[in-house]
């Protein structure tokens, strides 16, 4: 009995050793990224916010720059005619019209939120904001 109490309380630190490492690893791989893309233009979060609004949004309040002002931050041309497609650190992204943009918001912890869509449409740790001609 005493030998595999052992092997049993090394494979557990084993297991407690490698979950460590591993969250030591993706933490520093996952380092936060301070500017975001949109239309091809890299721009820091301090560039974005110079310009912010509050839109109040069901019950619950958010303060950031409005995602149809960070287009035109961009200068892109014509905004009506495209969709943008905003995408998240992890990957999830979602596309939306010029419409939903001018009921969306950029929050100081990049979040894009919209009072027009489910929350489903909210994309965190936005990174770019792709534009795309309908």
């Amino acid at each position: 009995m005493g030998k595999a109490n052992i092997v049993l309380t090394c494979g557990a630190l084993a297991v407690i050793l490698l979950g460590s490492i591993c969250t030591v690893y993706v933490t520093k791989t996952q380092a936060k990224q301070e500017s975001l893309t949109i239309n091809n233009q890299s721009f820091t979060i301090d560039q974005l916010f110079a310009q912010t609004a509050t839109r109040q949004f069901t019950d619950l309040n958010f303060t950031g720059i409005a995602l149809d002002d960070a287009i035109r931050v961009a200068d892109v041309t014509n905004p009506e005619s495209h969709q943008y497609t905003i995408i998240g650190a992890d990957g999830y992204q979602k596309t939306v019209t010029w419409d939903n943009l001018q009921h969306g918001l950029l929050t100081k912890h990049r979040q894009a939120v919209f009072t027009d869509l489910p929350k489903a449409f909210r994309v965190r740790d936005v990174v770019t904001i792709e534009v795309k001609s309908l």
